[in-house]
């Protein structure tokens, strides 16, 4: 069923205004790093196309999905052309580390060194192909781990990338990408998932930082539990899916 020239005319500039608050923080990412306005508008045309593509299906040819996304023929077919196959995802390995130790050892201190029980072991139980010095190394850089007499001491009940580089502009896009579309979906008829978050406004600022304490101490503990269950599912399991389980807490002061 058509709608009426106005009421396009209302949802688009509703739409508008949703896809403005969305894209703001992206343009603030995307300019502190350098990209240019084009860059990012080439990413959202291939976005437009792989989409159309799954909805069409079998009729995903260049006339249907021009149609479908409004993007010039021409432009359809060259990113068609251009289009590679997704590296395969594999999970990052400092942040699996750390998740293991708090799941088999509570996050205890280990010895460096040794056949069990120890980082070397821990590190290689992650990834046989990477020295565990260089997991070592990389977590002593960002702050999650420290070493004293042979003892390695976890610092942080998470992997924290260092601020501005690639693994951390990398768990942005998944982290954000994964809730978002879990949104999107909630918002399209797609089988319902938990996103629930809690709003305010009109508060001062001590009693915001008093409720992110409060969430952060509450969140701690099952997230760590999430963390422990899961884990004891993929030692005893090889299957299809995956999931991410989170939160997060933002401050804002109106002016």
């Amino acid at each position: 069923m058509d709608f009426p020239v106005y009421k396009k005319c209302a949802i688009n500039t509703f739409m508008e205004n949703i896809l403005d608050r969305l894209f703001r923080p992206v343009a603030r990412l995307a300019i502190a790093k350098g990209l240019r306005f084009a860059e990012v508008a080439e990413s959202l045309r291939r976005s437009y196309i792989d989409v159309a593509r799954d909805l069409a299906g079998p009729d995903a040819n260049v006339s249907k999905l021009s149609m479908m996304t409004g993007l010039q023929r021409r432009d359809v077919t060259r990113l068609l052309e251009s289009q590679v196959s997704a590296e395969p995802k594999t999970p990052d390995q400092l942040p699996r580390l750390v998740a293991r130790w708090l799941a088999q050892f509570d996050g205890a201190p280990l010895p460096q060194h040794g056949p069990d029980a120890s980082f070397d072991a821990l590190a290689r139980s992650i990834r046989k192909d990477v020295h565990p010095r260089s997991m070592l190394d990389a977590l002593i850089a960002a702050g999650t781990v420290s070493v004293y007499a042979g003892e390695v001491n976890l610092l942080k009940k998470a992997h924290v990338p260092l601020e501005g580089s690639d693994e951390q502009i990398r768990y942005l896009g998944e982290n954000i990408g994964d809730h978002l579309a879990t949104a999107v979906g909630n918002v399209l008829g797609d089988t319902p998932a938990y996103d629930l978050a809690v709003h305010y406004n009109g508060l001062s600022v001590e009693a915001v930082k008093e409720l992110e304490e409060l969430w952060r101490i509450r969140m701690g503990p099952v997230l760590r539990e999430l963390n422990a269950r899961a884990l004891e599912f993929q030692e005893n399991e090889n299957g299809p899916a995956r999931f991410r389980g989170g939160g997060y807490f933002r401050l804002e002061v109106e002016e």
